[in-house]
């Protein structure tokens, strides 16, 4: 079975450590194990959410604590590697947040909203939430009232902040959403950014246009993993407002049809070419 994580949550008030109220207490696990899936879905590498995450133990002493343990949707796909990877990710973006930054790598807005209201908590209701890793040697993740003071005055200081748009060139990779033309016939290209889930729209220019041609005529594409090269556009620090692309690099063909995929042997009843296209003259 793959290690789990310990995750604690202490109350506060003339309750106890050992009486948080249900909606904390709930609140604080389900929001955790939402961080874990969205950290999973925002990795994307096609396969979608492959883990499901089970309490398998739970102690009420000193505090409450529970142990939640990655299990395989499908019980014949091997899943260790994968909730690791998901483990370290999710806790160095708790780890970024308390050293504050607004962004760390794989949190989409949703995932930072339960990250976010797990803080919140803490200052109010909760007088700490402490997540102790499988790995050895690792220091457990603290989320005390000093930590959430801390995330909160980032995250105010980011309304005060005035954005400062930028460009820069570069890449970005992801999933494409849609090919299509815009009001101006313009040929763009829509797609989820890898890292964040976030939907990118990339005007093409140049080479760019002509690979967006022909990525328009099937929907096959929908879902195939880009590199998208060009002049990124920046709405503020690291948010990505659009993307004027020069090229288009494939990264992941194995959903795009074969020729086996394509052609259909029994297509033409068995006649010849000839002999079909005269069948259908006919008709």
């Amino acid at each position: 079975m793959t290690k789990p994580i310990r995750l604690t949550i202490k109350g506060a008030g003339e309750a106890g450590d050992n009486a948080p109220t249900v909606d904390d207490l709930l609140g604080q696990v389900a929001d955790f194990v939402d961080i874990l899936k969205g950290v999973e879905k925002a990795l994307g590498d096609d396969q979608g959410n492959q883990i499901v995450w089970r309490v398998t133990d739970a102690e009420r002493q000193n505090p409450i604590s529970f142990e939640l343990t990655p299990t395989p949707i499908n019980p014949a796909v091997f899943i260790g590697d994968r909730a690791t990877n998901i483990e370290r990710i999710a806790r160095a973006g708790l780890v970024a947040l308390r050293n504050g930054e607004t962004r760390p790598a794989f949190f989409t807005d949703d995932t930072l909203a339960k990250a976010k209201r797990m803080h919140a908590r803490v200052k109010n209701g909760l007088a700490d939430t402490v997540i102790v890793a499988p790995d050895v040697d690792v220091e457990p993740v603290v989320i005390d009232a000093v930590v959430a003071g801390t995330v909160e005055r980032a995250f105010e200081e980011l309304k005060v902040v005035q954005p400062v748009p930028y460009r820069e060139l570069g890449s970005v990779e992801g999933f494409v959403s849609k090919a299509e033309l815009d009001g101006f016939g313009r040929a763009v290209l829509r797609f989820w950014a890898r890292t964040n889930g976030a939907e990118i729209k990339a005007i093409a220019t140049g080479e760019a246009f002509k690979q967006l041609e022909d990525l328009r005529l099937s929907e096959v594409w929908h879902g195939v993993r880009v590199r998208v090269y060009g002049t990124i556009n920046y709405k503020a620090l690291g948010v990505i407002d659009g993307l004027m692309a020069t090229g288009i690099e494939v990264l992941d063909r194995t959903r795009l049809p074969g020729i086996d995929d394509i052609i259909d042997p029994t297509f033409t009843g068995g006649l010849t070419a000839e002999e079909f296209l005269a069948e259908q003259r006919r008709d």
